[in-house]
């Protein structure tokens, strides 16, 4: 039994190596159209609202409200 415990245990940290390698690997070799959506993501803090929305016609800036 003191075996198995043991071998289950290293067989637990090759999994979770692999696991690691494949996020990692996921992460830093993506699809064109997984880097398109990963660039847009990482640009959302650095929008300004106001820039996001244009003005509809005949409002001015501060008139804007959510509909």
């Amino acid at each position: 039994m003191e075996e198995l415990s043991h071998f289950m245990r290293n067989l637990w940290v090759v999994w979770l190596m692999a696991i690691f390698v494949g996020i990692v690997a996921w992460a830093y070799w993506p699809s064109r159209r997984r880097r398109q959506s990963l660039q847009e993501q990482a640009n959302i803090p650095l929008r300004d609202d106001e820039d996001d929305v244009p003005p509809a016609r005949g409002q001015s800036q501060g008139d804007r409200r959510p509909k």
